[in-house]
């Protein structure tokens, strides 16, 4: 009996792309404006809470080094623990959340740029790959400018990492090159993987299906490159 895949929420896929908005009834307007003033205060108490222990993080694990907090090779035995033991039992939050409030408490230290330290706390995460003081604070300053939703700051940050990737000089070693494709083998190889494939793919639309198919031809090609390079040819 073939598996059912979970279908997404059609809210979430109509938010996505940019669907037309929903006319409400009158009753239906003031159970809406509620759950606006509602979210509001949660976003507000989940954003406090967040900035509070990134910023508790920062000064009593990293003695205020926003450097050290930053150091993605960091030996701290503390924060050792404590990203071993996010997701546990004794520590419940996710370890993407602990290094989220850690990182926006180190780059609030370092960007003093108003822009920056003006949004708020979900699009301050999604730029958060851009990985560098300056970037982040001309994205701040773009995002601001331009009054970005999360969705649309997402591919605002996608945008400037595609555009810097063909640019900025790549440091390559030898382990770096294997942990690389060791990572790529154990995302995307074994049986599992492929079962899950065959399920999706029963569900795709054409659009999609061909989407994928020439993505992962264009990942074929490039390993196959690599090979040739390896080899000497």
């Amino acid at each position: 009996m073939a598996t059912k895949t979970k279908k997404r929420s059609s809210a979430l896929v109509r938010a996505e792309h940019g669907g037309a908005p929903v006319h409400l009834t009158t009753p239906q307007r003031r159970v809406f404006e509620e759950a606006l003033r509602l979210g509001a205060d949660l976003a507000d108490e989940v954003e406090s809470k967040v900035s509070a222990y990134g910023r508790w993080l920062l000064e009593s694990v990293f003695v205020n080094d926003a450097a050290a907090a930053l150091d993605a090779k960091s030996q701290n035995p503390v924060w050792l623990e404590l990203v071993r033991r996010a997701g546990g039992p004794t520590l419940l939050i996710s370890r993407r959340m602990l290094y989220i409030a850690l990182q926006l408490a180190a780059r609030d230290k370092r960007i003093t740029d108003q822009s920056w330290r003006a949004l708020d706390t979900g699009r301050k995460e999604l730029l958060l790959p851009l990985d560098d003081d300056r970037r982040l604070r001309e994205a701040a300053q773009h995002v601001s400018k331009f009054n970005l939703t999360q969705t649309k700051t997402r591919e605002y940050v996608a945008a400037v990492i595609a555009e810097d990737g063909g640019s900025r000089e790549v440091r390559l070693t030898a382990p770096v090159l294997k942990n690389r494709m060791k990572k790529l083998s154990k995302g995307l190889g074994g049986a599992g993987m492929l079962r899950k494939v065959r399920t999706m793919s029963a569900t795709l639309e054409p659009a999609a299906r061909q989407e994928i198919t020439r993505e992962v031809e264009n990942l074929r090609a490039i390993l196959q490159s690599i090979v040739r390079e390896l080899r000497g040819r």
